[in-house]
């Protein structure tokens, strides 16, 4: 991608992550990008190239934060949980609680609707679980779950609960709902914090 087209999606992806994909039309697309409808559709075919260009760059970027940055890294299986639910903790705070997950909130919108969105969002969920499901399995070699855990729905519900956790903090617009979830998952593994 060119500089422009990268500034182009940037800014989009604030806008869908503030206003969904549907809701946000391509005048409002114009305006917050400053280009003109010429300029759109030499970079973009369509909104949905300019969409599926917005959960590429959407997914790399927690890519890096969440994956590169702590769950890939050379650390107790307890601290890469820690620093997980911190950084979620962290880039929800960003926007007080009242945006939701990006990725999450578009698997919500577009899941249904478009299989090849719904493919690339599930596809990051997948690494997700396959990574956290790795560090249980760390937990579990050091004795610290019972032998007969199935760590793959434990990752799963991990998940689950992140999420749905920032679903219920974005409906209620209430940061400390989140808060709460993550306390709690802490409790539930032995992490202070």
């Amino acid at each position: 991608m060119n500089s422009k087209v990268d500034d182009i999606v940037c800014t989009v992806s604030t806008l869908f992550h503030s206003k969904g994909y549907e809701n946000t039309k391509l005048a409002e697309i114009l305006s917050e990008t400053g280009i003109g409808k010429g300029q759109f559709y030499h970079y973009f075919k369509s909104k949905r190239d300019l969409g599926e260009a917005v959960i590429d760059h959407l997914i790399s970027e927690m890519k890096e934060e969440l994956f590169d940055g702590i769950l890939d890294q050379v650390l107790p299986p307890k601290v890469k949980i820690q620093k997980m639910l911190d950084k979620i903790l962290v880039l929800q705070l960003e926007h007080e609680g009242k945006r939701g997950c990006p990725i999450g909130n578009l698997a919500i919108e577009l899941s249904e609707h478009d299989p090849l969105f719904r493919e690339k969002l599930a596809l990051f969920f997948e690494q997700w679980e396959k990574k956290v499901h790795q560090i249980l399995n760390e937990m579990k070699q050091n004795g610290e779950f019972a032998s007969g855990l199935n760590t793959l729905k434990k990752a799963r519900m991990m998940i689950a609960t992140i999420e749905g956790g920032i679903l219920l903090m974005k409906n209620k617009q209430d940061i400390d709902v989140l808060r709460d979830i993550i306390e709690m998952i802490r409790l539930e593994y032995g992490i202070t914090g």
